[in-house]
């Protein structure tokens, strides 16, 4: 494979050399050969056929690598096949190789190479299937047409060409399929474009090459000047591509590509205000002299403004806000500042830094932590890893998807990674907060189940134990003072009984044991609607399973909002809801009473003692009356603790 390449592009070399002597020999005017386009084929011819080779020698199965040996290939025989009949006018197999060689490869070079590029493998693979055959199909119905060889020269004709009515209906079929060919190249143009938007490092360097290229070429054939700025494009075309498919670590494409579209774009402005300044001024002023001196001066008052313009514009199309450091520092405190929870912080931080650097993945991992605390994207196997750090200590580490090669960005990065340290420095405070909330909980937890255990196993029986001793003393007494003193400690200690079952039901409500939530929520409703004093639905699912201190808070919660509605609200009907929504619980109570009083600076025990509840998970609370009516208590509460 590598020698086929090698012989094929030295064999381009030797056509154009022979095309050079051939058209020397028959002294070919140099402007017949630059008017013709022949020149410029055969410009690309050597340009695709050298890199072809190349890169075809490097890698033998790159696909585009022979795509550019068979456009170096077609190039050169239509170049060597026309200038043979410089010298041999009647020469008709030259002749048809100079009007239908260029043909293939002129299909292939706009139908194949946005497809292929940079490493040749095919991607959209039905949209490189479908160029493949409109070339194909263009190319062999092109073969069948004798206008290509007769309009070079009437004494020429295809000996392949059908004739009669297929020329013309020929000449549109072949015209489509070239067109649709095209196409797909121009889909595929497209499709690198939003590639290397999305793409990072080293891959987004190699894809912008192929823009730079057509920058140039595009800018060469609109420039004025003669053919020399159009020749150096085509040469270049070829070149630029070669580069990303072999060495693309050698030239930064992306900062090359930024500074082409910048001057392209401002060399097209400064022609075109040039011209159309000449052109009022000739009309109107009278002579073009007086023209180029107006248009001299409004190029020089505008070029700065329309370059700055220009090149801002074309930073935000490239690079996004990373050229725009103030701006997207801005935006990082402007989200930080609307965030409601800690858990939002470091999200919000992640996505910054990858929208601002174009980063396929950003993370934050606190110290301590083995996970990341917060992601964004796809995990890469090229990572950075910055510390972050809080007043000399370090707090965390951000990991950065793709190493950071540019010096901009580094300097970006390095403003994010302050205010990020003290972001996470914040959110490592918040969730210290809640572990040490979280264990003071357990702990209160379980010294609630130790005081129910004693006062259950230990205290009740001893006060029952001692109260049927009471009374049996009583009843033996022989004195009525005894008696009745004997009376009284009985109803006293059975006094005192009542409060430890009191006490046993505060601590851990017994109808949460026997029943579970669901349904001792439903029993409370049944019992409070039986009194005919509001009507309560409650709304739960059976299968609801919570952990205890949030079952617990969440009967307290509903007990002490109904008796409210029961007490104050003057309602007749009540609505509880408990739901999950992914990790959280919600819970509302909602009554048709009267509402809320108008002015409510301070709120009541009950009032504020749910809502500490709700506080004491990590959850929120909140109170108000709806524009329909009656008061609504609505409460969230995690289900899972945060890290």
């Amino acid at each position: 494979m590598k020698a086929v390449a090698t012989a094929l592009g030295i064999a381009v070399v030797v056509e154009i050399a022979l095309a050079a002597v051939l058209l020397a020999a028959a002294r070919v005017p140099t402007a017949e050969i630059v008017d013709g386009n022949n020149l410029a084929g055969a410009i690309a011819g050597l340009s695709a056929g050298a890199v072809g080779t190349i890169v075809v020698r490097r890698t033998p199965q790159h696909a585009l690598g022979w795509v550019f040996v068979v456009i170096g290939q077609s190039e050169g025989l239509a170049t060597l096949g026309w200038a043979y009949t410089q010298q041999v006018p009647d020469a008709q197999a030259a002749a048809w190789i100079g009007a239908y060689a260029w043909i293939p490869g002129f299909a292939m070079f706009f139908g194949l190479v946005t497809l292929l590029f940079p490493d040749g493998r095919a991607r959209w693979r039905p949209l490189v299937w479908a160029a493949a055959t409109f070339t194909g199909l263009g190319t062999a119905v092109a073969f069948t047409l004798d206008a290509p060889m007769a309009g070079l020269d009437p004494r020429w004709h295809n000996p392949l060409a059908i004739g009669g009515a297929w020329e013309e209906v020929g000449d549109t079929i072949a015209q489509g399929l070239l067109a649709a060919a095209f196409g797909c190249g121009l889909i595929g143009a497209v499709l690198l474009a939003v590639r290397m938007v999305r793409a990072t490092g080293s891959e987004r360097r190699r894809l912008a090459w192929f823009f730079v290229a057509v920058t140039l070429a595009m800018t060469g054939s609109l420039v004025p000047g003669g053919p020399l700025p159009n020749l150096i494009a085509t040469a270049f075309f070829p070149i630029g591509l070669g580069i990303a498919m072999v060495r693309h670590r050698l030239f930064d494409g992306d900062r090359l590509l930024n500074r082409t579209l910048v001057y392209a774009v401002l060399t097209l402005l400064v022609a075109g205000v040039f011209g159309l300044a000449v052109g009022l001024a000739s009309s109107a002023l009278g002579g073009p002299g007086v023209g180029a001196v107006l248009a001299a001066v409004v190029i020089a008052l505008g070029l700065d403004p329309a370059r700055a313009a220009v090149q801002h514009g074309v930073d935000r199309l490239l690079y996004g806000r990373r050229r725009d450091p103030y701006q997207a520092l801005t935006d990082l405190g402007r989200r930080l500042s609307v965030a409601l929870a800690p858990e939002q912080v470091l999200p919000i931080v992640v996505r910054t830094v990858a929208e601002a650097l174009r980063r396929p993945y950003v993370a934050v991992t606190l110290e301590g932590d083995t996970l990341p605390t917060a992601s964004h994207g796809v995990p890469t196997a090229d990572v950075d890893r910055l510390p972050l750090r809080h007043a000399g200590v370090e707090v965390g580490v951000l990991t950065i998807g793709a190493r950071i090669t540019d010096p901009d960005d580094k300097r970006l990065l390095l403003d994010f990674v302050r205010q990020a340290g003290v972001a996470a420095h914040a959110v490592r405070l918040a969730h210290e907060l809640r572990s040490s909330r979280d264990r003071l909980l357990v702990a209160r937890e379980e010294e609630r189940h130790r005081i129910r255990r004693d006062l259950h196993d230990q205290l009740g029986p001893t006060l029952a134990g001692v109260a049927l001793g009471l009374g049996a003393a009583r009843r033996t007494a022989t004195s009525p003072e005894a008696a009745e003193l004997l009376d009284r400690l009985e109803s006293e200690v059975k006094g005192g009984l009542e409060d430890v079952k009191r006490l046993l039901a505060d601590l851990r409500p017994t109808s949460l044991d026997q029943l579970g939530l669901a349904k001792a929520l439903r029993h409370y409703g049944e019992t409070v609607t039986a009194r005919g004093q509001v009507e309560v639905s409650v709304e739960v699912r059976d299968d609801l399973a919570l952990a205890p201190e949030v079952e617990v808070a969440v009967y307290r919660i509903v007990l002490e909002a109904v008796t409210n509605v029961t007490r104050h609200a003057a309602a007749t009907h009540c609505v509880v809801a408990v739901t999950t929504v992914a990790d959280s619980l919600h819970l509302s109570v909602r009554d048709d009473g009267v509402g809320l009083p108008a002015a409510t600076e301070s709120r009541g025990l009950g009032l504020t003692s749910m809502c500490e509840r709700v506080q004491e998970l990590g959850g929120r609370c909140g109170i108000e009356s709806p524009s329909g009516g009656g008061t609504l208590l609505s409460a969230s509460l995690p289900l899972t603790r945060p890290s």
